[in-house]
C-alpha cells in the first residue's frame, strides 16, 4: 500500500472511530447541553403555557406546548391576541442531574406552587383568575420569576389563613401591590 493511501486509510479510520463514538455516546449524556442529546422547558410569560423540547443531533425531534395549571385559570380573552413571549426554563441531558440558570429557572415550580396554594386555602374561579393574572404581569414587568416568587409566599400566606379559618379564598383577599417587592 503506498503511504499516501495508507494516511487516507488511518485518516478516514479515525473520523469514522470519532464520529461512531460520538453517535453511541450521546445518549449517555457525555456532552451535557451540547445539542448532541438534551431536551428544554420553556414558559410562554403572556399564557403561562409550558412548551417541551427534544433534540438529537441538533435536530428537534419532538416537541409539544401544554396549558399549566396557570394557564387553565384564566380565561381565554386574558391572554387572546397576545403574542407569545416565550422563556428558557430549564436545559436537560441524561446523566446530568442540573440545569443552567435561567431567568426563569424558577417558572414551572412556581406554577406548582400556585397549585398547591390554591387547592389548600380553597380558592374560588375568580381569586385563582386574579393571582394568575398577576403572576403574569410580574413576570411580564420584571422579565423574570424572582419578584413572582415573593407574590406567591404572600399569596400562601392568605392561604393559611384562609385553611385555618376553614373557608374559602375570594378575590377580596388576596395581597395588594402596597408596600410590596413584587
Amino acid at each position: 500500500m503506498t503511504s499516501n493511501r495508507r494516511i487516507l486509510v488511518y485518516v478516514f479510520g479515525g473520523l469514522s472511530l470519532l464520529m461512531a463514538g460520538t453517535f453511541l455516546l450521546a445518549p449517555v449524556g457525555v456532552w451535557a447541553w451540547s445539542g448532541i442529546n438534551y431536551w428544554t422547558y420553556d414558559v410562554d410569560i403572556f399564557s403561562g403555557r409550558i412548551g417541551y423540547t427534544r433534540y438529537l443531533f441538533f435536530v428537534p425531534v419532538g416537541e409539544k406546548i401544554e396549558d399549566s395549571a396557570l394557564t387553565r385559570a384564566l380565561q381565554p380573552e386574558d391572554y387572546a391576541g397576545t403574542a407569545c413571549d416565550w422563556h428558557r426554563v430549564l436545559t436537560l441531558s441524561p446523566g446530568v442531574q442540573h440545569s443552567p440558570h435561567y431567568g426563569f429557572h424558577g417558572a414551572i415550580a412556581q406554577i406548582r406552587q400556585l397549585e398547591f396554594v390554591w387547592e389548600m386555602g380553597q380558592f374560588t374561579p375568580a381569586a385563582r383568575r386574579a393571582t394568575a393574572k398577576r403572576v403574569l404581569e410580574v413576570w411580564q414587568k420584571n422579565k423574570n420569576d424572582s419578584a413572582a416568587g415573593h407574590y406567591i409566599w404572600a399569596v400562601a400566606d392568605v392561604a393559611f389563613r384562609s385553611e385555618a379559618n376553614k373557608r374559602n379564598t375570594n378575590e377580596t383577599d388576596l395581597p395588594t401591590d402596597k408596600n410590596s417587592k413584587f
